[in-house]
């Protein structure tokens, strides 16, 4: 269960960091495309040229709102944060399978998993193909074999 929450901590790490990345992207060229530099550049190439790069920005500006690229990092970020804390947990309660409250440390990881994995049903993609990396590294990481 601690690998698991590794993984998914990683995971979620990873997307939170491919919107920032997005995000980021999407704000440079609004800004660049929107500034004085631009319009004095675009100025000087055929007039459909300015249209279109009004338009490409129109686009993105858009998805970003559509999308809510902000509210999605966050999440992602909470997802990851919450992981990482799940999986040192297990640590801990590893280190004290023995401790008077053992057992109720372990439900209550339970169901903070439950909650995590509610959110990321509902707010998060399901992208097999990075979480296999992320699974495959973690495994390396451990020296475990991945079934």
């Amino acid at each position: 269960m601690q690998i698991s929450a590794e993984v998914r901590s990683l995971y979620f790490a990873d997307l939170a960091n491919t919107y920032a990345v997005r995000k980021q992207w999407i704000t440079g060229i609004s800004f660049f495309l929107s500034s004085g530099a631009a319009a004095t550049l675009i100025g000087k190439l055929p007039a459909y040229v300015p249209i279109v790069l009004s338009l490409i920005v129109a686009v993105v500006t858009a998805y970003s709102i559509a999308v809510n690229l902000d509210s999605k990092i966050r999440t992602m970020v909470k997802l990851h944060i919450g992981w990482t804390q799940i999986g040192n947990d297990y640590k801990r309660l590893w280190n004290h399978t023995y401790a008077e409250d053992a057992e109720s440390e372990f439900e209550d990881l339970q169901r903070r998993e439950e909650e995590f994995s509610e959110i990321a049903t509902t707010e998060a993609p399901n992208d097999g193909k990075r979480m296999l990396r992320w699974t495959d590294q973690v495994f390396k990481q451990h020296r475990l074999e991945n079934a």
